[in-house]
């Protein structure tokens, strides 16, 4: 049964719609990360759900209790903002205690509450500190407890780890995770990065232009994307994309690019077939590709342009020999950097092919 649920939600500011037809549901207990590039309306539905801006049409339902037309203070949320908005006269305590206080909880209540909740996160020791006595890290912790002691039906990030160094964002995503194990509240979770979305979400929502592209686990939106706008947002390099034509040759069908061909696998031959003047984007990512595989299914001739040594593996930056328009990105383990500005083969079996219609939105050719 749906804890929290957005039904057909539109968002217009003046004539321009920042958020369309939005129809998503999140379990009790379940943790929800919407991942998307700037403007594609992630954080607008977050105010949404929050309170702090209203649908122009379209209902939100928390705990099966309409709460479109409530204030914040009704909706029984708590939200973590991406600048931690701490109070900066108060100190950690106070910071933490202050929405209590609003609401008139008994003092014995609310110094257990912050006590509990600076344990959980390991900051006793910060207590009587004023923010700006703290570190970056020491600051969303204070601001994730100060969501924590109201003991909310729901959890609302937005963008919380965007503003730290990349060491402390990998140790907070950590911290996150086991937050969540720990209390178990259902949680919506807003980012533009990829890998947070990957390594935290139960569910991916993945937004375009204010609409939901695709809604699945982290391993569904990555082996299984529903078109050529999640397979290249979803992933690290990106995936490579070629456009391609589908030819009868022989009696089978073929994918045939600027200097290759290959088979069309047969979980894709009867969505092939009905391509409009046979035109196809082929896909493909980096860590399936491999060098000198010249006897591949798909066996790519490009020329490196640029070589990124990082330590284990290098990534290869480079063009199609015959085509130097259509970037490939290969990931190959190992020093590479001598083969920078030379030609080589870049390879990938038939079963690391993805195939898209063109247009970005398109639908995958083998879903």
């Amino acid at each position: 049964m749906a804890y929290l649920e957005l039904q057909n939600i539109i968002k217009r500011f003046g004539d321009v719609r920042v958020v369309e037809d939005i129809s998503l549901s999140a379990a009790a207990g379940e943790f929800i990360v919407l991942v998307g590039a700037s403007g594609c309306g992630k954080s607008t539905t977050l105010r949404m759900v929050a309170g702090l801006e209203s649908p122009s049409s379209g209902r939100i339902i928390i705990d099966g209790r309409d709460v479109t037309a409530a204030s914040p203070a009704h909706r029984d949320i708590a939200m973590v903002f991406q600048n931690y908005a701490l109070y900066p006269h108060m100190d950690v305590a106070q910071n933490m205690s202050f929405a209590l206080e609003l609401a008139k909880t008994p003092r014995a209540q609310i110094d257990a509450r912050v006590a509990e909740a600076a344990r959980i996160l390991s900051i006793e020791h910060l207590l009587r500190r004023k923010p700006k006595e703290l570190s970056g890290g020491q600051r969303q912790r204070v601001a994730m407890g100060r969501a924590i002691v109201r003991e909310p039906k729901v959890f609302l990030f937005d963008e919380p780890l965007s503003n730290l160094d990349a060491k402390l964002r990998g140790h907070m995503r950590v911290e996150i995770a086991l937050l969540h194990k720990r209390l178990g509240k259902t949680t919506v979770y807003v980012t533009h990065d990829q890998i947070e979305a990957m390594t935290l979400a139960d569910r991916i929502v993945v937004m375009d232009q204010g609409r939901i592209q695709q809604v699945g686990s982290p391993d569904e939106v990555f082996n299984r994307p529903v078109n050529q706008f999640v397979a290249g947002f979803i992933g690290s390099p990106s995936m490579n994309f070629m456009p391609a034509r589908v030819a009868s040759e022989g009696g089978a069908l073929t994918f045939v690019g600027n200097g290759f061909r290959c088979a069309v696998p047969a979980p894709m031959h009867e969505a092939a077939a009905r391509l409009k003047d046979g035109q196809a984007v082929l896909g493909v990512r980096p860590q399936a590709m491999r060098l000198g595989a010249a006897d591949a299914e798909l066996a790519l001739p490009v020329r490196v342009e640029v070589a990124e040594y990082l330590g284990t593996e290098t990534v290869l930056s480079c063009c199609l020999r015959d085509d130097a328009q259509t970037k490939v990105t290969v990931l190959a383990p190992g020093h590479h950097t001598a083969l920078m500005g030379s030609e080589v083969v870049a390879g990938a079996s038939a079963s690391a092919l993805y195939a898209f219609e063109p247009g970005g939105h398109g639908p995958s050719l083998s879903a």
